[in-house]
């Protein structure tokens, strides 16, 4: 302990120890270990548990695209080109009920990632629906449920939603029905469904860049926006690095068919999307639509059926929950006389 003088005039000393210095060894100790500890963490590559966000309001989605997106005449990185590598995994497609399935490593820079879930859905083969809980004034479904109940042959969450758990975070809406009217400037795509000309795709991904975009919106029965993952043009929208999160998109191939995709495990978008454009799946306009425990995809054809839920940094000793009930879902429901292969015959 210091020693102090009695320099004042009524003897009491300069300075006196303060009461806690005794035990602040022991606290500083301990300080020291739980540094120690993180540090450990970092290098090992770990991720601390977060506070769990609310249903619906997926933090992992929000602060991914919080930047904002390149210009259009923003040039393209090397990973933002939609040219693919010579050593992609080759898709092992199954085929069944007028669509296909594969699962697949995703191709991450440093090797085989996190397994990928993909079901391609050819729209002469399908019908694209929303299923709204504002519609039914029904509690919300699990996927598995909305599936049964509507006679889907493949469900993903149409949308992020608000905490209101109804409203979508985007533009919703199909016929007469409207989820939510507002277009969202941060938000560059959009999933439309039912033309009204036989003309058009009966279902595509419009891209925000797109001159007419807002007058080809309004030829369709069916309009889903959530923010662009990659553009049209095979260029990722989205920054490197950020959160890490399971992740549920939708995207349109070179031959107008339209994918279901679902990653489980954590990873952040931008490998993601680097990785998808590195698998011979030709893909053009793609678009996030739900992120952590929230994400899912079910598929049921045939013989195939499938439950994926997606899982967060926060949830990373869980398994997931496929029992999440969402309020909007994107639905494939199979058409009569749809062929019975998953290779189309030829665009519509």
């Amino acid at each position: 302990m210091e020693r102090c003088l009695s320099a004042l005039p009524h003897g009491r000393p300069l300075c006196r120890p303060h009461p806690g210095r005794r035990r602040s060894g022991p606290l500083r100790h301990c300080a020291r270990l739980f540094l120690f500890a993180w540090l450990l963490c970092l290098g090992c590559g770990a991720t601390l548990p977060v506070r769990a966000e609310p249903l619906g309001t997926s933090a992992p989605a929000r602060e991914a695209a919080a930047p904002p997106l390149p210009s259009p005449t923003e040039p393209a990185g090397p990973a933002g080109s939609a040219a693919t590598s010579s050593d992609a995994p080759a898709i092992p497609w199954v085929e069944q009920d007028g669509l296909a399935f594969a699962e697949l490593p995703l191709p991450l820079r440093d090797g085989p990632g996190p397994s990928l879930a993909v079901v391609r859905l050819p729209p002469e083969n399908f019908d694209f629906v929303l299923c709204a809980v504002g519609r039914g004034k029904h509690p919300p479904l699990t996927l598995r449920q909305w599936a049964q109940r509507e006679g889907l042959s493949a469900a993903i969450n149409a949308s992020m939603y608000l905490p209101d758990g109804v409203t979508s975070t985007g533009y919703l809406r199909e016929g007469d029905y409207a989820n939510n009217r507002r277009l969202v400037r941060r938000f560059g795509a959009f999933f439309v469904a039912g033309p009204d000309d036989a003309a058009l795709p009966a279902a595509t991904i419009i891209d925000k860049d797109e001159p007419d975009w807002q007058e080809r919106l309004a030829r369709y029965r069916l309009v889903v926006q959530n923010y662009r993952l990659i553009s049209r043009d095979g260029r990722i929208l989205w920054k490197p690095g950020g959160p890490r999160t399971a992740i549920a998109a939708v995207g349109v191939d070179a031959e107008g068919r339209i994918l279901f995709l679902h990653c489980r495990e954590p990873l952040d978008a931008y490998s993601f999307a680097e990785a998808l454009l590195r698998l011979p799946l030709r893909l053009g306009a793609t678009m996030y639509v739900e992120g952590g425990g929230q994400a899912g995809l079910v598929l049921r054809a045939g013989g195939i059926e499938r439950d994926y839920a997606g899982r967060s940094a926060a949830e990373f000793l869980s398994a997931g929950s496929i029992r999440v009930a969402l309020p909007n879902v994107l639905g494939a429901r199979r058409r009569a006389a749809a062929p019975e292969s998953g290779t189309p015959a030829g665009r519509r």
